[in-house]
């Protein structure tokens, strides 16, 4: 009787350790989010962006992330690299990489009925928002560190992924209902109304 007695405290003992080692996801050093649990890669996540929903703007800090946000949402085939918009080549303030747009990185791919797909890798967001305020650009689509645009199916199934829409001319209307948040410049404004 006694041996029965030892048995059930030692199988209880083990129950307890068992279910305390177990440890806590939500404090200290359970985690095993990047960036402090915002947009962003996981551990685990085999490298596929999070969209937490709450957590802020969707975050992709280099082109191969840019590249696989993009991808998993819509076509985007054959990227290369860009350093300049060859459609304005001429232009000293079109689009390109530099310090002008604030644009680190620029490739293009191609969407399903092979029209160009632009990603633009961007360290400062608010020179990439005064530039297309200046060329009147209402085309872009912006994450927090990268912008993408495209043609109508692109932007079509980029709807609903996050990224927001830079509008800076004040006559177009954003329905109620959907996002609008003050750009970094005067006179934008980011929404999730994507026409």
């Amino acid at each position: 009787m006694r041996t029965r007695g030892m048995v059930t405290v030692v199988a209880a003992a083990l129950a307890l350790t068992a279910v305390s080692g177990c440890g806590d996801d939500e404090g200290g050093g359970g985690s095993t989010g990047a960036g402090g649990g915002g947009y962003g890669q996981s551990a685990g996540s085999g490298g596929r962006l999070m969209d937490t929903g709450t957590q802020g703007p969707v975050s992709a800090p280099t082109m191969a992330d840019i590249e696989a946000f993009v991808s998993a949402r819509t076509t985007c085939t054959d990227l290369h690299m860009e350093d300049r918009d060859s459609d304005h080549e001429d232009d000293p303030e079109a689009e390109s990489a530099g310090k002008l747009w604030g644009i680190k990185e620029r490739a293009v791919c191609w969407d399903a009925k092979r029209m160009g797909v632009t990603l633009m890798s961007v360290d400062d967001m608010k020179s990439f928002q005064t530039q297309a305020r200046r060329q009147s650009a209402d085309w872009y689509l912006l994450g927090e560190d990268f912008a993408v645009t495209g043609g109508p199916a692109t932007t079509a199934d980029l709807r609903g992924s996050g990224l927001l829409a830079l509008v800076c001319e004040p006559e177009t209307q954003i329905p109620s209902g959907y996002t609008k948040e003050k750009g970094l410049v005067d006179g934008c404004t980011l929404t999730d109304f994507i026409s």
